[in-house]
């Protein structure tokens, strides 16, 4: 999800400098792109025509485009959670990525079964967590909702793509 990590570092940058382009990524254009980016993402990923970690990355990104859009303007450019949830975004995606997805082509036979069967419990499949993550778009007065939703989406996304690079394989 590298266009996720990157996109939440430049907002934690730009957030952190008070740049002027945050009152382009404030605007109803950018909440407009960031709604087609994510519903584009769903559809392609649907029809399979890019990879889960393509459309993932794109889904994503789009939201995180819409939730300082939507959100911004309620809260107001200096609310720390303007600066933290991006670097936590990236921290959580790059230590996810570097220490379990890049690593998947080396994990033992037990391993791999018991990511399996908590890829089979788990109470929380994608559609849900896309639900769960539009629905913490919307509600702004549970600040911490999006932030969650999006942890969920990162493992979620973590245990498919570890689990499509075995089976690959």
């Amino acid at each position: 999800m590298i266009f996720f990590i990157a996109y939440s570092l430049i907002l934690a940058i730009l957030v952190k400098t008070n740049n002027e382009i945050l009152a382009l990524l404030a605007s109803p254009v950018a909440l407009g792109l960031g709604l087609t980016i994510m519903i584009a993402s769903m559809i392609i990923g649907y029809l399979k025509k890019a990879s889960t970690i393509n459309w993932h990355d794109g889904f994503a990104t789009g939201g995180l485009l819409v939730w300082y859009a939507y959100w911004q303007p309620e809260f107001g450019a200096d609310a720390p959670m303007f600066l933290l949830y991006p670097l936590y975004f990236a921290a959580f995606t790059s230590i996810l990525t570097f220490s379990l997805i890049n690593k998947a082509d080396y994990f033992d036979v037990e391993s791999v079964v018991q990511l399996r069967y908590l890829e089979k419990i788990t109470r929380f499949n994608m559609p849900f967590v896309i639900g769960f993550v539009f629905l913490g778009l919307l509600i702004t007065r549970h600040y911490a909702l999006y932030a969650m939703a999006m942890t969920f989406f990162m493992v979620r996304h973590t245990m498919i793509v570890c689990l499509e690079k075995i089976d690959s394989h």
